[in-house]
């Protein structure tokens, strides 16, 4: 009977021992199956912030080259002015040969004057608004917009106008850039005089506990 129960005794023990491991093992394996899910959420967040700022740096860059062609083609319209002084230049008639120069914009003229010929004059003014996001190119928009109601006398005025806002924006940028150039230089500089600064405060105080340690034995 005693031996029955060792033995009863025995597999009870035993079966728990492998009941304990079995748990043991599913929890790691869910401790890790979490951890690797919580990795690839972490990797996915990575990799969706670098294509955000990919994306930030490409809309920035097709920004920057439409404002110059902005600015470009805003010197074309004070040539044609020029030459043109004092009569009626349409809307149709601009748009259509800032069309045929060629960039990032050409496209963009030449579905705005397709759209002007079958007076759809709202429609274009929304696609050109659409595809220069900065306030440089919506203003540009407008103008081309409302070219026809403008006393082509003004035009130049207007035009020189526009040009300096397109040169002061630009040169604020360039200034804004230069300066995170220079801290950039500067930074590594500073972080010496830190370090410099908290090894010198480390070794202080070390000096001051070993003075004490003396003193006391």
């Amino acid at each position: 009977m005693k031996a029955y129960t060792f033995y009863l005794l025995t597999i009870g023990l035993f079966s728990m021992g492998i009941y304990c491991i079995l748990c043991r093992e599913t929890f790691y394996l869910n401790r890790r199956s979490i951890r690797s899910l919580e990795e690839k959420v972490q990797v996915s967040r990575v990799w969706q912030s670098l294509k955000d700022k990919q994306e930030a740096l490409r809309k920035k860059k097709i920004n920057q080259m439409a404002d110059k062609e902005i600015y470009e083609g805003i010197s074309f319209l004070r040539n044609i002015i020029s030459i043109d002084r004092g009569k009626q230049v349409g809307t149709d008639f601009i748009i259509e040969k800032l069309s045929e120069r060629e960039g990032s914009l050409q496209r963009v003229y030449m579905k705005m004057l397709s759209l002007l010929r079958v007076n759809k004059r709202r429609e274009a003014q929304q696609i050109m608004g659409e595809h220069l996001e900065t306030t440089i190119g919506k203003e540009f928009a407008g103008l081309l917009m409302q070219w026809d109601e403008i006393n082509p006398l003004e035009l130049s005025e207007i035009l020189i106008s526009h040009q300096k806002s397109i040169k002061e924006l630009r040169m604020t940028e360039r200034r804004k850039r230069d300066e995170m150039i220079s801290d950039m230089l500067y930074f590594p500089v500073i972080l010496n005089v830190v370090i410099i600064f908290i090894n010198f405060i480390y070794v202080g105080y070390f000096i001051n506990q070993k003075e004490l340690l003396e003193m006391l034995f």
